[in-house]
């Protein structure tokens, strides 16, 4: 199958590059920026807000996964251009291309969610759903791997002298390994029995972020954590402050996130693997 691959450069994309190359499929990755020996096209999602300027793109295209995201706003890179008009024009394309398989990256809790973030995947999640064509909405709980937003600001907590816990520390979170959703996506592109369908990826247990923290901090042998309740309202103060910092892994988005929490069954991730999904001990290996 030739796919067209947006945010190939990205943390989710570039792992699901390799294991669709590995599955037999032809990847066509859309970059803002060709890189050598690798089948692409120039595509920039803060420019491209219109079918028109996607329909050269899609030439010999039989599917497309779109896992472009954003964690932070910087200039033209917003959450309205990236999450939602982008797209939004790129699926109207693929209608009048007559590309049949859509495969949507978007995140768990955009269905209900209400910061910037999570309305602007909304937004492109239920526009999709809409058209007449074969597509699956895929929504991850936080996708923890090597060189990942999430697994980095994660980590840097739990390796603090004294862990920060946002409130009581109580917030769900399911974490994904990013091998098991990429094995997922590259499955869910193959069944078309799946189409039509919002599918929620999650790992195989809800753990509290103290539980997460604690059991990172065992994984790393660094002993039982020093947890110091932070308020919200300081929380927030501070995560203002980091985002200044363009390296930092948090801002106010990424904190909202963590203090919703994320978790769901997973049983749908069970059965799209056909096993359970890796657990928090692994993460790190």
């Amino acid at each position: 199958m030739n796919v067209l691959l947006t945010g190939a450069s990205g943390f989710i994309g570039s792992h699901l590059a390799r294991a669709l190359r590995a599955a037999g499929h032809v990847v066509i990755e859309a970059r803002r920026e060709t890189a050598a020996g690798v089948a692409a096209v120039r595509a920039d999602f803060t420019r491209d807000l219109s079918a028109r300027d996607w329909m050269p793109k899609l030439s010999g295209v039989d599917a497309v996964i779109n896992a472009v995201g954003i964690q932070r706003e910087r200039g033209e890179q917003t959450f309205e251009r990236v999450h939602k008009r982008a797209p939004q024009a790129l699926f109207t394309a693929c209608v009048a291309a007559g590309v049949r398989r859509i495969v949507q990256i978007s995140t768990l809790g955009a269905d209900r969610g209400v910061s910037r973030y999570f309305l602007s995947k909304r937004a492109a999640d239920d526009y999709l759903a809409t058209l007449p064509l074969d597509w699956t909405i895929v929504r991850p709980a936080l996708v923890f791997g090597p060189g990942g937003a999430g697994t980095r600001l994660l980590t840097r907590l739990a390796r603090l002298p004294v862990v920060p816990l946002p409130g009581s520390g109580e917030q769900c979170l399911q974490p994904l390994h990013i091998d098991d959703l990429t094995e997922a996506v590259v499955r869910l592109l193959e069944e078309a029995k799946l189409s039509h369908a919002r599918i929620e990826l999650v790992g195989p247990q809800s753990l509290s972020l103290r539980e997460v923290l604690v059991e990172l901090r065992s994984e790393m042998r660094l002993g039982p954590p020093r947890f110091i309740h932070v308020p919200k309202v300081l929380a927030h103060a501070a995560a203002h402050v980091a985002a200044l910092n363009p390296r930092s892994a948090l801002d106010t988005e990424t904190l909202s996130m963590l203090e919703g929490g994320s978790s769901a069954d997973p049983a749908t991730t069970r059965l799209l693997l056909g096993r359970p999904p890796r657990p928090l001990t692994s993460f790190l290996h």
